[in-house]
Formats: C-alpha cells, sequence, structure tokens
C-alpha cells in the first residue's frame, strides 16, 4: 500500500545534515538561525520517515497496553502521520456519507462535497490544536515530553477514527455508540499508558490533572466526531452541506 511516504535507504539518512538526526534538550530537533520556524527547512526532519514507519507507528496506537510508542519515535517525532490520518479520515467520512446516500435515496442522487472544507478545519484543529493545549499544561506541570512528541503522539491517537469512521455505514445507533466506547477507550488507554513514564515523574495531584485533561479531551473528541459526522451519514445528509447550499442559489 502506498501512502506518498518518502522511501530512504540508510545511506540517505545518514547523508541528511546533522541538524535535522538530533534532538535539542527539550527533545525537538536541532534548527540554527532566527525565525528558523518560519522556514520549510525547520519542519524537514519532521517527514523524515519511511511507509514502514508509518504503519508501525499506527499499529501502535492499537495495542494501548503495551506502552512503547514513545519508545519507537523518542528519536524521529514525525508530523507526517498525524498529517495523513486526518487526510484520510476526512476522505472516509465523505465517501461513506455518499454511500449512505446512494442506498436511501434512490433519485436525484448527488455527490455532496460541501462540507468538505469545514470538515478539514474541524479535524486539524483539533489534531493539531489539541496536543499544543496538552503540550503547553504538562510542560507547567514539569512534563519532560516536546512539542512534537505530544503532537506525534496525540496526532497517532486518532488512528482508531479510521476503522470506526467505517464502521460507521452501518447505521444501527447502539452500534456506533458501542465503537464510540472502543475508541474513547482505547484512546486514553493508549495516551495514558505512554505517558506513564513521565507521569510517574510527578507529584500525584499534577499527575492526576494530567489525567484527568486526556480523558476530557478524549470524551469531547469522539463526541463531536458522533454528533457531527456520525448523526451526518446516519440521516443521509449533513447540514452543514445543505448551508452551503443554500448560500450558493440565487437570490440569497
Amino acid at each position: 500500500m502506498e501512502i506518498g511516504v518518502q522511501k530512504q535507504t540508510d545511506e540517505e539518512k545518514q547523508a541528511q545534515p546533522e541538524q535535522f538526526n538530533k534532538l535539542d534538550d527539550s527533545g525537538d530537533k536541532k534548527q540554527t538561525g532566527y525565525c528558523g520556524f518560519l522556514t520549510v527547512e525547520y519542519y524537514t526532519p519532521y517527514f523524515n520517515v519511511t511507509e514502514t514507519d508509518v504503519i508501525q507507528r499506527i499499529k501502535a496506537t492499537f495495542l494501548p497496553f503495551r506502552p512503547d510508542f514513545l519508545n519507537i519515535t523518542k528519536e524521529n517525532p514525525d508530523l507526517w502521520g498525524p498529517i495523513w490520518i486526518n487526510a484520510t479520515l476526512i476522505f472516509m467520512i465523505t465517501a461513506i456519507a455518499n454511500l449512505r446516500q446512494v442506498d436511501s435515496e434512490k433519485e436525484n442522487q448527488s455527490f455532496e462535497v460541501g462540507y468538505v472544507p469545514q470538515a478539514t478545519a474541524l479535524l486539524y484543529i483539533i489534531a493539531f490544536g489539541t496536543p499544543v493545549i496538552l503540550a503547553i499544561v504538562m510542560k507547567i506541570l514539569g512534563v519532560d515530553l516536546s512539542f512534537f512528541q505530544t503532537i506525534c503522539l496525540y496526532g497517532y491517537s486518532m488512528s482508531t477514527l479510521l476503522p470506526i469512521t467505517i464502521l460507521c455505514y452501518f447505521q444501527n445507533e447502539m452500534f456506533l455508540w458501542m465503537i464510540i466506547a472502543y475508541g474513547v477507550g482505547n484512546s486514553i488507554l493508549f495516551l495514558i499508558f505512554n505517558l506513564k513514564e513521565e507521569l510517574d515523574k510527578l507529584q500525584i495531584q499534577k499527575k492526576y490533572i494530567i489525567i484527568g485533561i486526556v480523558v476530557t479531551m478524549q470524551l469531547s473528541l469522539y463526541l463531536f466526531y458522533k454528533l457531527v459526522f456520525f448523526s451526518y451519514v446516519s440521516e443521509g445528509k449533513i447540514e452543514l452541506s445543505s448551508a452551503a447550499q443554500e448560500e450558493s442559489q440565487p437570490g440569497n
């Protein structure tokens, strides 16, 4: 399965600039120069993964009781996985929604894409905005985890939504809530077990503050996903799409 990840040989990796392959004291890869974060080169090392790396990391998210994800990504956290996972989710939501519409409407069938920009914005805000908040809180409380490591960890935790989105084709409300419950439980366990080593270094109060934030974030994410996207699929249409169509009609 080709997902567009750059394939590199060991020689090519070794030939990369040393500053792209080492982590500084905070866990982020070293960069030089002022305002380096405004350059493409600053983010290049975070896409230095192979297809095998991404697949291995996605598989790790479905084994929450084996907290080896941070060990796998410690020396090479990436942004490619979180970006690809959310792009795939947007495609799946669109495909499943339209398949449901084809099944429910024998006439006047049309391919609905009007809500895709909104879905894209919402998913990417969640995928990157949430871990930013989590990283700031953990930094304040003394967790030794870098900004990019947190984004990588949280972004891959959203892999659980990939099979859930496919299963959302089957429109049984009880079944939908069951798979949502599985997703919430799996993602919470994945995040907490992988953070356990760092959390154990904190005072008990700080530890439970972070655990509470993780649980709240994941409950909110999956409830949001169910109410916004799963409700859409079960109805065969989406309010965002209808609103977009009304705005496009003459005279509005």
